[in-house]
């Protein structure tokens, strides 16, 4: 057992200056960590637990559980903050598993301004008599940005109606309060409980939300919900979905229905289930409203049971980019957020044609940036868009013509993470290809296909060297119009507890 892991072992209150220090060193000596996204200090970044803009301060807050022990469950609340959200800088932990009801962890949450201040709501996990208790817990955050929390809980005894309880969404309607809580049934079937209150000490149970899926998982966490045009907009995150085609085939899925959802009488009349992300690690999304009243959603990076090459380093998972949410018929498009146009410089074009040899880009070629590909027009079966290719690795985007079909396959993407079945993820697009928006970190790829209808994450973790860009064809050629920038980094200063 090398020093780091016995670090693991130990509390992270009780760790010396020495050991916080060493322990940050040896994450900076990864080779796969990342410029533009947000990421922890050390140890994993579990999920977006809240965010909110406040208009006094002209700010951004966005919280996110820090599990700072790898294999640990102690779950802490780390701080992050923007002016523009697309450039954030750490601000620390804010809230500790240090109080009766949440000494087991702190779970994702959400956040309302009531009378002025910010209310968090979340989940505290405590331990009693050998079994864990589950309470619906409050703090306030006041002008020094100090999270305050309350010593009484909003809600007990989750445990004595469901055999798990996870995450917590609070919504206010008029002047109602109603809570969505993450469960599985106590036979083993993934549900949304809902609670309603006039005043938040009065909270009723109204039942588990009816929907059209009587099975659909063993598990629902993470729930959110906003409106859009008069709609609702159900998002959770079920465990134990079967694969379906090119449907579902991650271990874990987030999603969204939408429809009409009457809290009141816990019911919702809906669509289909849509996944947010086609491709590999797209998870335990949280969604808000930026001061320009649009509609965002951040997830994780990263999936629970995958085990990634930089965990190697002690660090785990990331922060997704920020997208914006609009509707389109019955289906949410993502686009990226247009702050992140704010970290570009160094813009590069080219416009041309490509066939069935490859056409390496050569002035294109880096690990970090934007690219776009406008396609003009193409007679291609097929279309090849190698990126972060080196000796050994490349990624590899297809897009079959015929048949509308986008494939990212990350077969050859460097040291291969744990847990993954397959290493190809599918999308048939609805409309022929015309454009492809791409963020290239480090250890990361997004990829938004024809302005945001469709969206494709992974992690991946090439060598070094691996840094070209090619394009061909299978047969035939293709006309495109390239935009390359590099992105600036985050400042990413490694701060544990703000002073």
């Amino acid at each position: 057992m090398d020093r780091h892991d016995d670090i693991q072992l130990k509390a992270l209150e009780r760790l010396s200056h020495d050991d916080l220090n060493s322990y940050i060193e040896h994450v900076k000596s990864s080779p796969w960590r990342q410029k533009f996204h947000v990421q922890s200090v050390f140890g994993a970044l579990a999920a977006p637990a809240a965010a909110f803009y406040d208009d006094e301060q002209e700010i951004y807050h966005l919280f996110y559980t820090w599990l700072p022990l790898l294999g640990g469950d102690e779950q802490y609340w780390y701080h992050v903050t923007s002016d523009d959200f697309a450039d954030f800088n750490n601000a620390g932990v804010k809230m500790k598993p240090d109080a009766l009801f949440d000494s087991e962890g702190l779970s994702a949450g959400s956040v309302l301004q009531i009378n002025g201040t910010n209310h968090i709501f979340y989940m505290g996990r405590s331990r009693a008599r050998g079994r864990y208790r589950y309470k619906l817990l409050a703090a306030d955050m006041d002008g020094d940005d100090k999270l305050n929390k309350h010593t009484v809980p909003l809600i007990e005894g989750f445990e004595d109606l469901y055999k798990q309880s996870k995450d917590s969404a609070m919504v206010r309607i008029r002047d109602k309060y109603y809570l969505l809580i993450g469960a599985e049934s106590k036979d083993g079937r993934g549900r949304l409980a809902v609670y309603g209150a006039d005043e938040l000490s009065t909270f009723e149970h109204l039942g588990d939300l009816q929907t059209d899926f009587d099975e659909f998982g063993w598990l629902w966490e993470y729930p959110d919900h906003f409106t859009v045009d008069g709609r609702d907009v159900l998002v959770f995150c079920p465990q134990g979905i079967d694969r379906y085609g090119d449907l579902f085939r991650n271990n874990f899925q987030a999603g969204y229905l939408t429809g009409l959802l009457d809290f009141e009488n816990a019911g919702m009349t809906h669509g289909k289930f849509r996944e947010f992300d086609h491709g590999f690690d797209f998870y335990a999304p949280q969604t808000f409203t930026d001061k320009a009243q649009r509609q965002v959603i951040i997830g994780t990076l990263g999936m629970p049971t995958t085990s990634y090459p930089e965990e190697k380093f002690h660090v785990r998972h990331c922060l997704s980019l920020p997208r914006v949410l609009t509707f389109t018929d019955d289906k949410l498009n993502q686009t990226p957020h247009p702050a992140l146009e704010n970290l570009r410089y160094n813009e590069m074009t080219a416009l041309g044609y490509f066939k069935h040899y490859n056409k390496r880009m050569r002035d294109f070629y880096g690990d970090a940036y934007e690219l776009i590909v406008e396609f003009k027009e193409y007679e291609a079966s097929e279309i090849y868009l190698h990126l972060r290719v080196g000796k050994r690795d490349e990624t590899r985007l297809i897009y079959n013509t015929e048949a509308q079909l986008f494939t990212l396959d990350t077969s050859f993407s460097g040291e291969q993470p744990e847990g993954v079945e397959d290493f190809d993820r599918s999308v048939r697009l609805e409309e022929p290809l015309y454009k492809l928006q791409i963020f290239m970190d480090i250890s990361s790829l997004e990829i938004f296909i024809n302005d945001g209808a469709a969206v494709m994450s992974a992690r991946i973790f090439p060598e070094k060297d691996a840094v070209g860009v090619e394009f061909s064809t299978q047969t035939g050629q293709c006309f495109v119009n390239l935009t390359r920038y590099d992105l600036k980094p985050l400042k990413n200063k490694e701060i544990i507890y703000q002073h």
